[in-house]
């Protein structure tokens, strides 16, 4: 009997210990989460599950890996493999409705959120925090709804000896009040998380993402600091480093090298701190996208695809990569592979805009430009970027597209006042190109010429080609052989700017005063029968440039002198 309560005990002891040892390494795997050692937490969960298979926390976790990491068909089958083992445990159940809000089928992910709450204990909190989580994180959050259960989390937990557990619903609370852009609120949440848990460093990492945000660079350089001063190797801190300098190089435009180094430095230390994983790498990769480093991103993308010749995302890289470095027929190639091999919804506008453009280089431009289209259609933020591909388009002399383009362009609340220039010299020479070619010529495209110089005068009165353009298309708009004098305002106008108002443009503008005064002069022989004010204007051009023909034999006409 002795020996049997001997054996009891001992068997105890080691459910006890291995109890412990689970609980102390899912500890970890979720400390290596949120360094964002992604591959790590891999390893360390797969362990746990190797080892206690019928333990649900294990395969949430492991999901939630996949699902950070853009692999929803892996955490998917995670998901459902915990189910499967432990179908009492609630939390794999919010798995997969997470995986069902990505794919937009909310009511499916609904009935796995509330089979969730069924099956847990009245106590247990867990499953309204990371049903909140679900609703705030996904691709269409919803911040509100994702609020109302961390509310309920808050007013429902007994605070005694909860404080870890709360510090995470403040932090996921003030995660989506942030979202909401509600940052008092989300500053003071995240406050909170750190008072109720000094190991939680995200929650500190974010009061200086709080300040990034509002631009106060300093601060929140200083924020991310006192992370590091607590846990050096805390790699999210590094990450933030890079991301702010990068946001302050862009804003600073005198120290943009030296900021844009040390951008790249902090990010290539926070690197080494995520184990260096594929997944690491190409977080990387998105990061040299935004710094425009472009060879060192094509270099990063060639030594990842040695890593994982399979992964399909790298062909991405490969093809922003050779676009940005003048290889636009490998551009081309390696996007159309990555678009042939994935699935259409992992398909961004921002692929089919570098596809388009590198049809346009080597000469595609009808077809280039319909992709273009389609690229800001699928992400309107896209159309700050139509302004080069409509300069693209114009310097080939594709006119017709160019306007289109710049049409697009405009509509950008940043737009630059010389995208409207070139939008109606656009619709100008397109307009000329099809007269010259005896194709149909719509004279609206004038019109809207006009329209765009007009809107640039607007803003900018003094712009003296403009008001050059703008004779140049009400003289076409006028009636060739019956002259209204449409356009003497507007070179009027011209000849105001660049002999009074800017007359240090004179002397470059000779020849466009000697057109404005062509024509004044015309419409006052022909129209008004002004002959002394016609004299007047061919005077001028004279005394520019005496050899003019057109000037003399008009002066002969009207009975003026040579």
């Amino acid at each position: 009997m002795e020996m049997m309560k001997k054996v009891f005990k001992a068997g105890l002891m080691l459910v006890l210990l291995g109890s412990s040892v689970f609980a102390q390494s899912l500890t970890d795997a979720r400390k290596s989460i949120d360094a964002e050692q992604y591959q790590k937490a891999k390893s360390q969960l797969k362990s746990l599950i190797s080892m206690q298979p019928n333990l649900g926390e294990s395969y949430f976790f492991l999901g939630q890996v996949y699902l950070k990491t853009d692999y929803d068909d892996s955490a998917k089958v995670v998901f459902e493999e915990g189910v499967v083992k432990n179908p009492a445990f609630p939390l794999n159940y919010i798995g997969l409705g997470q995986v069902d809000l990505e794919n937009g089928n909310e009511a499916a992910a609904k009935t796995y959120f509330d089979k969730a709450v069924s099956l847990s204990d009245k106590k247990d909190n867990r499953a309204n925090l990371y049903i909140g989580r679900a609703y705030a994180s996904a691709k269409k959050p919803n911040y509100e709804l994702a609020i109302s259960y961390y509310q309920k989390v808050l007013t429902t937990t007994n605070p005694k000896g909860a404080e870890v557990f709360l510090a995470e619903a403040n932090l996921y609370l003030a995660d989506a009040y942030r979202g909401q852009m509600k940052n008092s609120e989300a500053y003071s949440a995240y406050r909170t998380a750190f008072d109720l848990n000094k190991n939680l460093l995200r929650s500190k990492i974010e009061l200086g993402v709080i300040n990034k945000m509002s631009k106060a660079f300093q601060e929140s350089v200083d924020e991310f600091n006192s992370v590091l001063a607590i846990d050096p190797n805390y790699g999210p801190a590094y990450r933030e480093l890079a991301e702010t300098y990068y946001l302050w190089a862009r804003s600073d435009g005198r120290n943009y090298d030296t900021k844009i180094k040390q951008a790249l430095d902090y990010y290539k230390k926070y690197l080494e701190l995520t184990d260096m994983s594929l997944d690491s790498r190409m977080r990387y990769a998105d990061f040299l996208i935004l710094a425009k480093d472009y060879k060192t991103l094509e270099q990063e993308a060639q030594a990842m695809a040695q890593m994982d010749k399979a992964n399909k995302r790298i062909l991405r890289y490969l093809g922003y990569s050779a676009f940005e470095n003048g290889n636009y027929e490998a551009s081309i190639q390696a996007i159309k592979d990555f678009m042939s091999k994935v699935e259409p919804k992992r398909i961004i506008g921002r692929d089919y805009s570098y596809l388009g453009r590198a049809m346009i280089k080597l000469g595609q431009d009808a077809e280039g430009f319909e992709i273009v289209q389609k690229a800001v259609q699928l992400d309107s933020n896209l159309v700050s970027g139509m302004s080069e591909i409509a300069k693209e388009l114009y310097g080939l002399k594709k006119y017709d597209k160019a306007a289109a383009a710049y049409e697009i362009a405009v509509k950008n609340p940043q737009r630059n006042l010389l995208d409207y220039y070139y939008l109606g010299s656009s619709f100008y020479f397109d307009y000329g190109a099809k007269k010259t070619a005896g194709l149909p010529a719509d004279k609206e495209l004038l019109v809207k010429a006009d329209s765009a110089f007009s809107y640039l005068i607007q803003r900018s009165p003094t712009t003296h080609a403009a008001w050059q353009f703008r004779g140049r298309i009400n003289r076409q708009l006028d009636d060739e052989n019956e002259s209204q004098g449409l356009a003497v305002p507007f070179y009027e106008k011209y000849v105001e700017i660049v002999t009074v108002t800017k007359p240090e443009l004179a002397a470059k503008n000779t020849p466009g005063i000697i057109e404005a005064y062509t024509y004044l002069g015309q419409v006052a022989a022909k129209k008004d029968k002004d002959y002394d004010k016609a004299k007047t204007y061919f005077g001028k051009i004279l005394e520019l440039d005496p050899a003019n023909a057109v000037a003399m034999e008009a002066m002969k006409a009207i009975g003026g002198t040579k």
